[in-house]
């Protein structure tokens, strides 16, 4: 073997006792199969160790024997502890420490096992179990050999499966357990499946064949190992011979079979070289001698797997090193999530703080839209709040415009004077065609997934009102029969509540919407709030546990954007009609112009001069187009009211804007964006900071296995890169 192929193998060992086993994919030999499968007897011919065949202790745990060549002999045992584990326990398993043999017997293999197994909790030889003892074990019991006549090799002996279980000893979920950890080892790609059944039986019953294939599927790295040639009864063996020759690929391995011949039970007494003589010499007999020498006998299977674990070790060395390095890199970046350690108060109180400080600078630059800031801005649209807040206001403006209305505005027409001489409707709130636009545009502000993620949000729907309903017939005919409705003994004047009372109804959508754009700003900025924490807090226990905290005080916030549209409301549907704008009087006189210019264009009346064609005004014809006291008043209404509309609608959207939207949800003091702050950490009391950010129990154990993790992946790849 080469040096460098030697120096692989030793630091990968060195590795398995760093146990980085657990967490990375480390190359090796495994020995798997049934309990009866002669798997005992394999590796007691590849080890030379007295493996017991009556006690069964051997097979409750992995067992590792790793053989190094050195210029002085030492034989040494230890037991390589499984990750994971109570205290006790590592405890108990620590106390067996590294025990040194001058000679390993039968007897001596036996009190080994019984030792180990005391250790691991486990019932001992003949011994029943008890209802709080563990049948089996992931902790490993190593056998390191060192001596000038050995070569670099190891191998590890699994649990065999098993399919009855015994009283006392074993139940069905040992079973299921035996097999998943049976399946743990095969699905270790850098593994090597020494795969051992019986060649006296049927191998398509056996239970490992399959689990070998479903783990090796293209069977690369699947080893067959025969054993019990001597007892395959007559006229059988031409199936056993073309299996492991592989006569018309008869095998479904790649590395195909290997056939050993062990000692039988009246051979239990004959040395190891004797045992190697009686093997050599049962091959060498018909139909046994046409096996290949590299397929039958212990001798060659030990060879063909020490050259197989030093090519998978050469193949896969710099992957064990790359591998550690990336599990490093996500236990660190696991560490970083849970953040630094907390058990002071001011540790709890300056870690918060910086979480706070953090989310107050995401806020900042999401208002100023300073996007390219933070790379968060790249990963949700939610965090470009500036830019969501102006397109809802955008929208917001434009439903108002086309939709706000109860009843569309009537337009200047040719012959505009004449009122329709249909009965005016007396029903004014009837609904039309025009519903269904209304509700299509925005009946529900938040939707029910919505409401689902931020239930505490349910409230902010039932604020809203009823969905508009626009109103059936002409503007003309509902100015026409209010103002029939609301004459009164005045002389030459209108009642001077109608006014009002028509932008009232012409305006009662003006909630609705406004109270929909505020829910939509609102779930926005909930949202924003959400996501920009879990952003800043990385540990997730932490971050729902802050939520939670936070929630309570930014509903206040939105009740008072929801109170101000409610004010605007009040204030432009019910105060008094009032103006200061000069495009209101501007509008009225030039609707007034319009009409007037129609009128007269209307009448049709011409003169010629120097062949072009002049409109031409009569005394009789000006007279004509005068219209009575109640079509001029109405017309009157029906322009001042649309001038007065238009004004009041765009105050209106820049009022709901400004002051809801701004000013109470975004840049005011009170915006509920700027309420999680260093202030409000500072505010909280020593119990609220322990219940907030203490560490719990389940956190400071996962951190406490992440750094011992981390010490031993750290540990192993020095080991790697020392030369």
């Amino acid at each position: 073997m080469l040096a460098e192929d030697q120096s692989r193998l030793q630091k990968i060992d060195e590795l398995y006792d760093l146990r980085l086993d657990q967490y990375v994919s480390l190359p090796q030999l495994v020995v798997v199969g049934d309990q009866s499968s002669g798997k005992s007897s394999v590796l007691e011919g590849l080890t030379g160790l007295p493996f017991p065949r009556d006690s069964g202790l051997c097979t409750r745990f992995p067992t590792q024997i790793v053989f190094k060549r050195s210029k002085t002999g030492n034989t040494e045992v230890s037991i390589m502890t499984a990750h994971g584990q109570d205290d006790s326990k590592v405890d108990a398993i620590a106390s067996f420490g590294k025990i040194q043999l001058k000679t390993l017997d039968q007897a001596t293999f036996s009190d080994i096992l019984a030792k180990a197994s005391k250790c691991m909790g486990l019932p001992l030889p003949g011994q029943s179990r008890d209802v709080d003892m563990e049948s089996f074990s992931h902790n490993i019991l190593k056998f390191e050999l060192s001596g000038p006549e050995y070569e670099h090799f190891s191998v590890v002996d699994l649990p065999g499966l098993f399919r009855k279980p015994t009283a006392g000893q074993t139940t069905r979920e040992d079973m299921n357990l035996v097999r998943q950890m049976v399946g743990k080892y095969l699905s270790n790609p850098r593994s090597i499946i020494l795969a051992v059944v019986p060649a006296n039986v049927d191998i398509a019953t056996q239970e490992i064949i399959q689990m070998a294939e479903d783990a090796d599927s293209h069977g690369q790295r699947t080893l067959g190992v025969l054993t019990k040639p001597d007892l395959v009864d007559k006229g059988a063996e031409d199936k056993i011979l073309e299996l492991v020759s592989n006569i018309r690929g008869k095998g479904r391995f790649e590395l195909g079979y290997t056939i050993v011949c062990n000692r039988s039970q009246s051979d239990l007494n004959i040395t190891f070289d004797e045992r190697n003589m009686k093997e050599v010499a049962f091959f060498t007999l018909d139909p046994w001698s046409s096996i290949p020498k590299e397929r039958a006998g212990i001798k060659a299977l030990k060879h063909r797997l020490n050259n197989l674990l030093v090519d998978v070790t050469r193949r896969s060395f710099q992957g064990v090193m790359s591998d550690i390095r990336t599990r490093m890199e996500s236990l660190q970046l696991e560490l970083d999530i849970m953040g630094p350690v907390r058990e002071t108060t001011q540790e709890q109180r300056s870690h918060l703080i910086n979480i706070a400080s953090k989310f107050r600078e995401i806020a900042t630059k999401a208002i100023d839209a300073y996007y390219s800031r933070d790379q968060c801005f790249e990963m949700d649209d939610i965090f470009r709040l500036a830019t969501l807040v102006v397109k809802m206001n955008e929208d917001f403006s434009e439903t108002i415009h086309k939709k706000g209305f109860t009843r569309a505005f009537g337009g200047v027409k040719a012959g505009a004077p004449i009122l329709p001489e249909r009965t005016p409707s007396p029903v004014s709130g009837q609904a039309s065609g025009h519903e269904t636009d209304s509700r299509s545009l925005t009946q529900t502000p938040i939707s029910e997934t919505e409401s689902l993620q931020y239930p505490e949000l349910r409230s902010i729907m039932a604020q809203t009102e009823k969905v508009p309903e626009t109103a059936d017939g002409d503007i003309m005919e509902w100015i026409t029969y209010k103002y029939n409705r609301s004459k009164g003994f005045e002389i030459g004047t209108t009642n001077p509540s109608l006014m009002p009372s028509l932008f009232a109804e012409q305006s009662r959508a003006w909630g609705f919407y406004a109270h929909c754009h505020v829910t939509k700003v609102i779930y926005s900025i909930h949202r924003f709030n959400h996501k920009v924490l879990q952003y800043c807090c990385n540990d997730e226990i932490l971050c729902e546990k802050l939520w939670e905290k936070l929630v309570q005080p930014l509903l206040p916030s939105y009740k008072q954007a929801f109170q101000q549209v409610s004010f605007l409301v009040e204030v432009e549907r019910h105060g008094n009609l009032m103006t200061m704008n000069h495009y209101f009087a501007e509008n009225v006189r030039k609707s007034r112009e319009a009409r007037l210019k129609l009128q007269f264009e209307a009448l049709n009346s011409w003169s010629t001069e120097d062949g072009e064609r002049e409109p031409l005004l009569r005394l009789k014809d000006i007279l004509g187009v005068v219209m009575s006291n109640d079509d001029h008043t109405i017309q009157d209404l029906h322009d001042t009211l649309k001038s007065y509309y238009k004004v009041a609608r765009k105050r209106f959207v820049d009022a709901v804007c400004l002051q809801a939207v701004d000013h109470f949800l975004v840049s005011g003091e009170t915006s509920p964006l700027w309420i999680f702050s260093p202030h409000f950490i500072g505010n909280m009391s020593d119990a609220e900071l322990n219940q907030l950010a203490g560490n719990e129990d389940e956190t400071l154990k996962r951190r406490n296995m992440i750094q011992l993790e981390l010490a031993s992946l750290k540990a192993g790849l020095g080991r790697l890169a020392n030369k």
